[in-house]
């Protein structure tokens, strides 16, 4: 069904040139659901519709996509909740309108998030009490990828006091709530950090990365600068520039930023140093306009800069902003996505704790999200990639948001609040997109959702059974990375 656009929409449409795909192809995992859903979106008709369902090993939590130096093979590799534990690899077509499983490796512990950096030889995965180092699997000849989903795996690490610790600990999904939750890439002055936070020791971990080898070797535990406050750091980002790091507290819904330094061989100093905090969460739901109780109620989610770090990384632009989300602890609370300005370091630009004006905007999701809200950029005029003109006005993207409320998996019940239709039985929304104009534009907005309310079928073609339905979604990746926009 064609969507009629309003004036002001077919304004703020991105001019589609030879550069600029007709098509966006999504890929998202589900909390509830076991199969992968490759989904297709329209920017000028504005549509979402299914592409393909392929059967998956258990809810698949959290997404990466293969190297971006590597144009001749896609790839996905994906965690799973499955047990025991695996992380799963993805062949994706030239065309990405098609995936085919390629292999499962197994993992000690549930893993949470997965990621590949520079030089992308290796990648690297952490959830609950343990994280993983495996190679890809490389022709030596060519560096392309070859048939293999994984090659060796060459370290464990443990976010334990101790390895006789391990044999008992919870190593299922339950552990992702107060053990490791992400891990991120610092290139600075010729020296490779990453960083782990981990919700149940108000910390982030800080390893020195041989990108060589792929080896972490630990160097620093840094505390929250709140040390009472049982922060619970969640996922973290780094600036293209490697000089700062952004980090979202789950506990109590706060944005901090930290500077990054890098020590002196043995010197034991903490490589962040904290600047400053921008809450989650509107004034007026936000300590101390609000009282604790009422920021219990969200928890903060995932946060992502601008476009992405491949931007910066071809052409020396600086991101203009980055977004977060948080969603509602229960089914009766709205989550909320804020995009921050920054300034040309990274530093959050103008206003401050108490002002919002210029400097922050926010979305009100129609639903909690459940345990998802997880987003993913793109950009809407490609031509912005080149160009510094965006340092005002800010960079428009389109924002993929999955949802996995009782009402997007299709359970909602009478008297939820959240929900936008409580008697609704069939899943609605899981996959949301939204849209961003800049600053001063209105703010994001909803433009569709799938499953939709129009009841296109949802994994029920070709016999395949209720069970298959996509009930909420956890992570979705738009496929067309920026790099092929040259």
């Amino acid at each position: 069904m064609d969507v009629m656009l309003e004036p002001a929409q077919q304004i703020l449409m991105p001019s589609f040139n030879n550069t600029y795909p007709e098509t966006l192809h999504i890929l998202s995992g589900s909390f509830r659901s076991l199969s992968l859903f490759l989904l297709a979106f329209s920017p000028a008709r504005r549509t979402l519709s299914l592409v393909q369902q392929a059967q998956g090993f258990g809810p698949h939590q959290y997404l990466a996509l293969a190297p971006k130096n590597n144009k001749k093979k896609k790839r996905a590799y994906t965690t799973s909740w499955a047990v025991p534990s695996i992380l799963s690899s993805w062949e994706i077509s030239e065309s990405n309108d098609n995936i085919a499983h390629i292999s499962n490796a197994p993992i000690t512990a549930v893993s949470s998030y997965i990621t590949i950096p520079k030089p992308y030889t290796h990648l690297y995965s952490v959830g609950g009490p343990t994280g993983e180092v495996h190679l890809l699997p490389l022709d030596e000849d060519s560096d392309e990828l070859n048939a293999n989903g994984f090659g060796d795996k060459v370290q464990e690490l443990l976010f334990l006091e101790s390895r006789e610790q391990l044999e008992k600990a919870d190593k299922t999904r339950k552990a992702l709530r107060y053990g490791s939750h992400g891990i991120e890439f610092a290139f600075h002055d010729g020296i490779q950090l990453a960083f782990v936070p981990v919700l149940g020791t108000n910390s982030i971990e800080v390893y020195t990365h041989d990108p060589t080898s792929g080896l972490l070797t630990h160097i620093y535990s840094s505390p929250s600068p709140r040390p009472d406050a049982h922060d619970g750091p969640r996922h973290v980002k780094i600036h293209p520039n490697g000089k700062v790091l952004y980090c979202v507290t789950e506990h109590n819904n706060l944005l901090d930023v930290y500077s990054i330094s890098i020590p002196s061989p043995d010197s034991g100093a903490n490589p962040l140093t904290y600047i400053s905090t921008r809450s989650l969460l509107p004034p007026h739901l936000s300590y101390p306009h609000a009282g604790k109780e009422t920021t219990a109620k969200f928890r903060g989610d995932t946060l992502m800069l601008s476009y992405s770090d491949s931007i910066s990384d071809r052409n020396g632009m600086a991101p203009t902003e980055i977004w977060a989300t948080t969603r509602g602890a229960t089914e009766d609370d709205r989550g909320w996505v804020s995009v921050f300005r920054l300034d040309g370091d990274g530093m959050f630009l103008n206003g401050s704790e108490e002002s919002e004006i210029g400097s922050i905007e926010r979305y009100e999701t129609s639903t909690s999200g459940g345990k998802a809200h997880a987003i993913d950029l793109y950009p809407k005029d490609p031509s912005l990639l080149h160009s510094s003109s965006t340092e005002g006005a800010g960079a428009p993207v389109w924002i993929l948001l999955t949802d996995d409320s009782d009402y997007a998996a299709g359970e909602a019940r009478e008297g939820e609040a959240s929900s936008p239709n409580p008697s609704s039985s069939k899943p609605i929304g899981a996959v949301r997109v939204l849209e961003w104009d800049g600053w001063g534009t209105g703010g994001p907005r909803e433009v569709v959702g799938w499953p939709s309310e129009e009841g296109e079928p949802v994994g029920e073609e070709n016999g395949k059974n209720s069970e298959e339905l996509m009930r909420g979604g956890s992570h979705a990746v738009w496929l067309e990375g920026v790099w092929d926009l040259d």
